[in-house]
């Protein structure tokens, strides 16, 4: 969530392009990592069939869309380019991993429509965005809109480790509980995100529309 923005203070710090190179390259592990999800949950011959690789890009992924923001502000450089990649990026890593997740799920409803609303949600409101910045409107996150993300990351979370349980769950005796666990934890959490994505998905179209 950053760009070349220099600090009134002095000089921009020397490593003031990390910051969106993390951004970019948390949209490119999306693919990677939905890659390692199917293979991993479809239980397919492939390289990205490993617990720790698929695991481990997840977390990856999540931490860097904390970091980037926070090196942004903490060295001054944030702009308008990164002000524009980051929910972009945001936006590809959930729809990424929601799509997924529906596969692995055989396209089962109680996955899909929670996922959809979530997905259809983020578009509109990206384009509810572009409308009201058109008009000279500014439509700032609201907090329910921020617990809608933490619900989101978390049941994706779960449902991540549903997947991993997935691959070992013919080889250890241990693991179906935890695997059913995470299953109804992440759906939870999952339609908790989608019951406020149209919530404050309908908030945020209202108010772009308002005169």
């Amino acid at each position: 969530m950053s760009d070349t923005n220099v600090s009134a203070m002095g000089e921009r710090p020397r490593l003031w392009w990390l910051p969106n190179a993390l951004t970019i390259g948390r949209i490119l592990t999306v693919p990677i990592l939905m890659a390692g999800i199917l293979a991993l949950g479809l239980q397919r011959e492939s390289l990205l069939a490993s617990i720790p690789i698929v695991g481990g890009l997840f977390v990856l992924a999540t931490a860097t869309d904390w970091l980037d923001g926070y090196l942004a502000r903490k060295w001054k450089v944030v702009s308008g380019f990164g002000r524009m990649i980051d929910p972009i990026a945001d936006k590809l890593l959930v729809a990424g991993c929601l799509i997924a997740l529906c596969i692995v799920a055989r396209g089962s409803w109680i996955f899909l429509v929670p996922a959809v609303t979530i997905i259809f949600r983020d578009i509109l409101v990206s384009g509810a965005r572009e409308h009201a910045a058109l008009t000279g409107k500014v439509m700032p996150p609201t907090k329910l809109a921020k617990w809608k993300t933490g619900f989101e990351m978390a049941g994706i979370a779960a449902l991540v480790v549903w997947v991993m349980g997935l691959a070992v769950l013919p080889f250890d005796n241990v693991v179906p509980q935890i695997t059913q666990m995470s299953k109804q934890l992440g759906l939870i959490l999952i339609w908790i995100a989608a019951f406020l994505s149209a919530y404050t998905g309908s908030l945020y179209l209202r108010a772009a529309v308002s005169d």
